[in-house]
């Protein structure tokens, strides 16, 4: 059978694709739980996974019981993935491996967390817990982290430390931070990360019930940015634990996430503003405009705009517009043509997917000549001279050394030609942490900084949650659509600089 001429067809079956996976992801835009979306290729978790459905509990007590199970399934996860059988895995408890030592340290845990101690599995012989944590604390060490909270000192016992940094992160190492007053949690990598969490009644939204940060690191095997296995990796691998520059899930949600978004903003238009179907036929790129434009040929960029239609309108948020001329967008392409080889691996470019409207440009320069607010990878950072003014101001995927760890693909900068300054006293733009914008950026807006659930604060923010919480926007009417989509130029984006709410802040998550 010849294949299907037809680009109206093409274009149908893309959007009903779309539409079938978003029933099936049952995405919504408030997530008061961030693990809990998009749950492919599903780990069988028992039905004890945080989901909307199944929220944490928010009674200020531990679930120990959902807890150890959800502790117990990435144990027996990565015991199979190192190819060792299930009835070979020792299944002692925390207080029989431990013994006399864990006995000792009994009287100064709360009765719900002894309860998951002497149900979870611990043994000499287990592979890393997970990417970023090594294994749960010993007796010795667990409340050494007591000491870094001074102020509470009427409370000696309130501070522990549950899971311990995987040390080959790095020096200062400590690990999942547990609040045995809140029954809370937050996993500081470092000992420096704790000062991203305190104090404490400023920074609640950093801390979660253990269930939902276990849940978090399961949902990301299920998506496969964390993947466990026996296979070789391209940059460091814990155990049997490897990170993932991207999966092809995450690819499958953004398109889903980006469709919401392009919906959004068609039902609020006027049928007929709507651009020509003519125009809007097929995907929004071809693998050989993508070709012409310098786009590695095996990257999340390049499968996402191969995979999302043309929307039949213009401006994607404000002042940003998706480009239906594909010479234009390969004329834009600024980054794909620097030489970034690398002797130790492949180094992703980064590319621009909506550009500024206005053709405005972006100043990465700072008052000190050796710092530059260029967020790029170092040859990115090299092929743009202090001086420079050739960098046109738009949303660009992020770049990716790929024999880096804690990197992301499916990530995102936006760059502006304006700079945020820090206004002081909780005002201003924010990152997702709740800290305020580096002063004089122009590549921060809508970036996470710290991350309770794992990660180095340079991660770049993920696409999927920027179109979702863009979607927000345009459903809430902080954006208002009007004949070619989203109204305003790209200084409506100035509005997170002065108005401290909500509206130009994600919430936290990996």
């Amino acid at each position: 059978m010849p294949p299907i001429q037809s680009p109206n067809l093409c274009s149908i079956l893309i959007i009903v694709i779309a539409f079938i996976l978003s029933l099936i992801v049952r995405h919504s835009y408030r997530v008061d739980h961030p693990a809990t979306e998009n749950l492919f290729n599903r780990m069988d978790d028992g039905g004890f996974l945080v989901t909307p459905e199944n929220p944490a509990r928010e009674d200020g007590t531990l679930d120990h019981v959902r807890c150890a199970a959800l502790h117990n399934k990435l144990v027996e996860h990565a015991w199979v993935a190192e190819g060792r059988p299930l009835d070979e895995l020792e299944r002692r408890s925390y207080f029989q491996r431990y013994g006399e030592d864990a006995n000792e340290v009994r009287g100064r845990l709360d009765q719900s967390l002894v309860s998951f101690l002497e149900s979870i599995i611990v043994s000499d012989e287990l592979p890393a817990f997970f990417f970023w944590v090594e294994d749960i604390s010993s007796p010795a060490d667990m409340f050494s982290v007591q000491q870094m909270f001074q102020e509470f000192e009427g409370e000696p016992n309130r501070f522990l430390t549950l899971y311990n940094t995987n040390l080959g992160l790095g020096g200062h190492s400590l690990g999942l931070v547990y609040d045995q007053r809140l029954h809370r949690a937050t996993l500081s990598l470092g000992i420096e990360d704790l000062d991203f969490t305190k104090p404490l009644e400023e920074h609640g939204d950093l801390w979660y019930p253990l269930e939902t940060v276990l849940s978090n690191w399961i949902h990301m095997v299920q998506i496969k940015k964390i993947t466990a296995s026996q296979d070789d990796a391209p940059n460091e691998k814990y155990g049997p634990w490897t990170w993932q520059p991207y999966s092809e899930i995450q690819v499958d949600s953004t398109v889903i996430a980006f469709e919401r978004l392009a919906t959004a903003i068609e039902e609020r238009m006027a049928t007929a503003h709507h651009l020509p179907s003519r125009e809007t036929e097929g995907p929004l790129l071809s693998d050989e405009q993508l070709d012409a434009a310098s786009v590695p040929s095996d990257c999340f960029t390049r499968s996402f705009l191969t995979r999302i239609r043309r929307p039949r309108f213009r401006m994607i948020a404000p002042g940003l517009e998706i480009l239906h001329d594909p010479t234009a967008f390969i004329a834009n392409q600024k980054f794909t043509v620097m030489d970034a080889s690398s002797e130790y691996g492949v180094v992703i470019p980064p590319v621009l997917i909506f550009a500024s409207a206005e053709r405005s440009v972006v100043d990465f320069d700072s008052p000190n000549r050796y710092v530059s607010f260029n967020p790029f990878c170092r040859p990115f950072q090299d092929g743009v001279p202090r001086g420079d003014r050739s960098i046109i101001a738009g949303l660009y995927s992020e770049s990716v050394d790929r024999f880096s760890v804690d990197n992301a693909e499916e990530g995102f900068r936006l760059l502006l030609p304006f700079r945020f300054h820090n206004l002081g006293q909780g005002r201003g733009a924010r990152k997702s942490d709740g800290q305020p914008l580096t002063d004089g950026s122009v590549a921060e807006l809508f970036q996470h900084g710290f991350k309770p659930f794992g990660g180095e604060w340079w991660r770049a923010q993920r696409l999927e949650p920027l179109f979702d919480h863009w979607r927000h926007l345009v459903e809430t009417r902080v954006w208002t659509v009007g004949n070619d989509g989203v109204q305003g130029g790209i200084d409506v984006f100035r509005d997170a600089y002065t108005d401290g709410s909500n509206d130009y802040f994600i919430r936290p998550s990996w």
